[in-house]
């Protein structure tokens, strides 16, 4: 039976202790306890007093002293710390033992300080050598009914003997029950560090091996095994602090007693690899530290570990990596290992082996903190990293390509900004453009001495500023397109669409309407937003300029060629059908994120859709067509008016018709895809959003009117088609106005051509670069017109203006005449200005309303099966455009053999 603990009434007078206090006055502060004293199976209270530890000045034997609280004279306890006795603390107030005399005594401390100085002053006593043969444990009570858990806090601790060939024995034995307890762990460790004691074994293991004794080769064995499960830092790193010892401990470690007929060959593997110095590095030991570690964990112990020896492994490779990185960054290494690319002399087995080596790091530092990783990787880059991945990308030998890919592609994935940083000192204002407003309320401000405008100029935020430069991009273009490694390619358009996204320099992603009604009106062109500030224009221009045209090469010479059988082209398809399955996704994505001004003249002036749909009409992968019909689906919904009208004059539903009838009694996955296509047109054609309907209903006609009869007869056995027939007639039967009568008028709408600007855009090749200035808008060339209606505009301006000012309760700042006549012709202007931007406002709202409130026409193609009706569809096509917009009549018309024309807004 355990004493009570808490018998006791706390006296707020009593005295207490800090738990930080230095042992060195351990137990003279007197701590209130009750003393008890086990009689039978029950503990009897012997009283309540205080208690202190003392040393007797004469034998110098410690005791504990516990005097009555009532009378210091009288004495409760006097008992000797001495012998082997026991101590164990219990329930955080309990001390407990059995004195020499077989006495069973507690002390019931008030408080857990009280309890907690007692101790302390028992593990002085015993580490100074007082009372060498005590001990002290804490026992903590057992959880969920299991075993109470018993840990030596403090005593004796034997220690191994020096290892002979007769005593490995009982060497194991000792360090085996050592492994106990931290504290005996602890102290073995020591011991053995300070004594060397691993060279004493490795000099038995040398003995052993040499006259072939297998039993001591096996015990010693064990023994390293265990200490390894010590789990001691020390002691590893003790282990491994030589190249000698690592080479002894690995040959130890060759041996294991439960295959008696094998033998590992470690050393023969340590022997034969050698360090590769791609340049001179002082510090070699940190690096040579994470192979060995490495190794032990890996290759050595890796059938013996724990989980805790295992943990504490990978904490010293990961503390070493760290210590690895900071030295990298720390020294001028890393110039040294980059200025190997930039001379052609240099052998190329050591530019080959700088590849691998930072490719080993760079996977390092992924594991690394944020901060510190992207600090490393920004130093990499300064230092000319890309000159080394643009070897490794050009290099014949695939492994060093694959690695090259790699560190391309953390980099991005990490930071893409660092790919196209430029001087830092190069920043560009990120904020938005004044309009003529708020130029007035800054002028208004500035004749009333207000700051604040001032202030917030010098706040301004700034971005990193996006480089044209398509070096990296290109090579990565390259690779997807001449490499044949299945998992490069996959790399390389990973690491595309990483640098192609819209969101690579602001928050900001494709800026198209998803109705199709605004066709580049909030695209790069807007002054408003993100990409104009941060140079995004130019950075996707150059992309369609000087990368796609090579990159989606292969589909340009399938749009141009009228003969699949041909044996080149069948060549250009089989050869690589995985390339053209990434391209066809590479469409769909750049379609979908990239502003139409800049993407959508390359894709059309290049026939690239003509190109992917030809696809379907060869004998290439059934997967490769699905991938086709996925980019097509993905087109159409983006309700472009101008994507849609290239669709139906190319006749690309044709090869998707011709591909369906193919697999239209199949049940598989290109069955369902090619419904899914049909489904996708018919949902949308019951859109309660009449915009959004327009080109989804030419899809339907277009059906209709051409395959009337696949759409009743093939598709039986769903409902599709016979859904397909009854909503295209609905809308026939609903139609008030005659074909085509307002086709020109919807496309002013959705592509607003300036005036004037048509021959310029047909002159234009389909790479050429379209610059800031040169995308013109009907708005800006219509500005003369707003100006008739400018003076009710101006009056609503200038009351706006007064009642401004009026709010503003700051005192006037005195001017002189000269100030007041520049600051009243300043506004003057800017109110003109505020005036003809007002009316043209209204003008564009009166347009767009007018333009709403048509009703809709009918001008579905019927382009039947023949190519003769292709082209009856497309001379009524031009005629449609004949008012101002023969641009656009000749964008959809044209031929992709007779094509040489520019950019389509």
């Amino acid at each position: 039976m355990e004493p009570i603990s808490g018998g006791i009434n706390k006296n707020q007078n009593g005295n207490t202790s800090s738990k930080n206090e230095n042992k060195s006055s351990s137990g003279q502060t007197p701590r209130r306890v009750k003393v008890y004293l086990l009689n039978g199976e029950d503990w009897i209270d012997n009283g309540t007093g205080y208690c202190v530890g003392e040393i007797d000045p004469e034998s110098k034997l410690p005791y504990f002293l516990v005097r009555n609280e009532l009378n210091s004279n009288d004495i409760i306890l006097k008992s000797f710390l001495e012998g082997s006795i026991q101590y164990q603390r219990q329930q955080e107030t309990l001390i407990v033992w059995t004195d020499t005399s077989g006495k069973d005594l507690a002390l019931s401390f008030q408080e857990n300080e009280g309890c907690a100085d007692l101790c302390d002053f028992i593990i002085k006593v015993q580490q100074e050598s007082l009372s060498p043969g005590i001990s002290l444990y804490y026992v903590i009570p057992h959880v969920s009914e299991g075993d109470d858990i018993t840990e030596l806090i403090t005593g004796p601790v034997v220690y191994p003997q020096d290892p002979t060939d007769d005593n490995l024995e009982s060497v194991l034995e000792v360090i085996n029950q050592g492994s106990s307890s931290q504290f005996t762990r602890t102290k073995i460790s020591q011991y053995i560090i300070d004594n060397k004691y691993f060279l004493k074994l490795v000099d038995g293991f040398n003995r052993a091996e040499k006259m072939k004794k297998l039993k001591n080769l096996y015990t010693l064995s064990e023994i390293i095994k265990s200490l390894f499960l010590y789990n001691e830092t020390t002691l590893v790193e003790d282990f491994l602090d030589t190249d000698e010892k690592v080479l002894a401990l690995s040959g130890i470690l060759e041996y294991d007693s439960e295959y008696p007929k094998h033998k590992s060959c470690h050393r023969d593997f340590l022997k034969t690899k050698s360090f590769k110095s791609v340049m001179p590095v002082a510090n070699l030991e940190i690096f040579k530290k994470d192979f060995h570690l490495n190794f032990l964990k890996d290759v050595v112990l890796a059938r013996f570990l724990d989980d805790q020896t295992f943990n504490l492994l990978s904490t010293l490779i990961y503390l070493n990596q760290v210590e690895i990185i900071n030295y990298l960054k720390d020294n001028t290494i890393l110039q040294k290992l980059f200025q190997i690319y930039t001379d052609d002399e240099t052998d190329l087995e050591l530019k080959r082996d700088g590849v691998k080596m930072l490719h080993q790091y760079v996977l390092i530092a992924k594991s690394l903190q944020s901060f510190q990783k992207l600090e490393f990787f920004s130093l990499l880059v300064k230092n000319g990293l890309f000159q080394m991945i643009n070897f490794a990308l050009n290099d014949s030998d695939n492994k060093i390509r694959v690695l090259g890919t790699e560190l391309i592609v953390i980099i991005i994935e990490q930071d893409v900004s660092l790919v196209h940083s430029i001087d830092r000192e190069e920043t560009i204002d990120n904020s938005d453009p004044p309009t003529l407003n708020t130029m007035l309320e800054e002028l208004n401000k500035e004749e009333d001495s207000t700051t604040t405008a001032t202030t917030a100029r010098q706040q301004k935020e700034v971005k990193l500023k996006l480089s044209d430069d398509m070096t990296l991009i290109s090579i990565l273009a390259k690779l997807l397109a001449k490499d044949k490694n299945p998992g490069l390619k996959l790399q390389a358009v990973e690491a595309l669409r990483i640098l192609l996204d819209t969101n690579i320099a602001s928050n900001g992603g494709s800026t198209t309407d998803s109705n199709g009604d605004d066709n580049g009106g909030g695209s790069m062109n807007d002054t408003s937003g993100e990409f104009k500030d941060i140079n995004t224009k130019n950075y996707f221009t150059a992309f369609y300029s000087q990368v796609a045209p090579t990159l989606f090469n292969k589909f340009i010479i399938l749009a141009q060629s009228n003969d699949l059988e041909d044996e080149s082209i069948k060549s250009l398809i089989y050869s690589d059908e995985l390339l053209f399955q990434h391209l066809c996704d590479l469409i769909s994505f750049c379609t979908r994120e990239h502003t139409t001004l800049v993407s959508r003249p390359f894709f059309l002036e290049n026939h690239i859709l003509l190109g992917a749909a030809k696809l379907l009409d060869t004998d290439c992968k059934l997967t490769l067509k699905l991938s086709v019909i996925r980019c097509i689906k993905n087109i159409i919904g983006l309700n472009d008016n101008l994507y849609c009208r290239y669709i139906l004059v190319h006749d690309i539903l044709g090869y998707f018709i011709r591909f369906f009838e193919t697999v239209v009694m199949e049940n598989n996955l290109a069955n369902s895809t090619c419904l899914d296509f049909l489904e996708i047109i018919l949902r949308n054609c019951d859109n309660i959003i009449s915009s959004k309907l327009h080109n989804y209903k030419l899809l339907a006609k277009y059906f209709y009117d051409n395959y009337k009869e696949f759409l009743e007869t093939k598709l039986d056995y769903v409902t599709t088609g016979r859904d397909f027939i009854e909503v295209v007639e609905r809308f026939a039967g609903s139609k008030s106005t005659t074909p085509n009568q307002h086709l020109h008028t919807q496309e002013i709408k959705t592509d607003e051509i300036g005036p004037g600007s048509d021959q310029e855009f047909l002159e234009r090749n389909a790479s050429t670069p379209i610059n800031d200035d040169e995308f013109v808008n009907e708005d800006n060339n219509n500005d003369h017109d707003s100006s008739r209606n400018g003076n009710s505009s101006a009056e609503d301006n200038n009351n706006n203006m007064h009642e401004s000012k009026k709010e503003d309760n700051s005192p006037p700042e005195i001017i002189n005449g000269d100030q007041h006549d520049s600051i009243n012709g300043k506004k003057r202007k800017l109110e003109q200005d505020a005036d003809a931007e007002s009316n043209h406002r209204i003008k564009l709202q009166t347009k767009e309303n007018k333009a709403e409130e048509e009703e809709e026409e009918d001008m579905i193609p019927n382009l039947g099966s023949s190519p003769t009706a292709a082209g009856k569809f497309t001379e009524n096509f031009k005629a449609d455009f004949s008012n101002g917009n023969k641009s656009l009549a000749t964008v959809l018309s044209t031929s992709p053999e007779d094509t040489k024309w520019g950019a389509i807004v």
